[in-house]
């Protein structure tokens, strides 16, 4: 008797019978995390990771989503000189995520959901590809910049928006795992 629910939401972690099982008959949405790494003051180098697989692992049953593996290196730079910072050159980037978004529709899913965690010059290149590649594999896309969606009530709190390495992402990551704050 076939399963209701996946075993689990995070793809990595199912075979392809699961899979073939599910996608898309019965799941037509796939979240995709992506961030970088790159120095957040007192939290976690890697903050633009955490945050969108926390977010993806929080709402995947609730909008019957699977979870894609996290993309975790992005398209950064600006704060190269900082120790443990990471970023991949923009061209290679655009064309692994492309790669990764046209993967994710030839393997049926109807709807992607990039969950993005990092800023800067990468939300530009995420919302160009959505559209790039939603048009080319006729796919729905959507780009989430999980900050944009709580500056209201962020800017609320604390009278002022987040930023990078600011209000916002701290107190998500407190949200998260207060030990990760130093």
């Amino acid at each position: 008797m076939p399963a209701s629910e996946p075993s689990t939401r995070e793809i990595e972690r199912i075979n392809w019978l699961e899979f073939r099982e599910f996608v898309p008959d019965k799941i037509e949405t796939v979240l995709l995390p992506l961030g970088t790494i790159e120095p957040h003051g007192v939290i976690p180098n890697g903050t633009d990771i955490i945050a969108p697989v926390h977010i993806a692992r929080a709402i995947a049953s609730e909008v019957d989503a699977l979870i894609a593996p996290v993309v975790p290196y992005g398209f950064t730079g600006i704060l190269d000189a900082y120790p443990g910072c990471f970023t991949i050159p923009e061209s290679v980037y655009r064309e692994y995520v492309r790669a990764v978004l046209r993967g994710l529709a030839w393997s049926k899913f109807r709807n992607i959901i990039l969950l993005n965690g990092h800023g800067g010059g990468q939300t530009a290149i995420l919302a160009a590809l959505a559209q790039e590649v939603g048009r080319e594999t006729r796919t729905r896309m959507l780009v989430a910049n999980w900050w944009s969606h709580c500056s209201d009530v962020v800017r609320e709190i604390y009278g002022e928006d987040g930023g990078h390495a600011g209000n916002s992402e701290t107190a998500y990551i407190m949200a998260v795992d207060p030990s990760l704050v130093a």
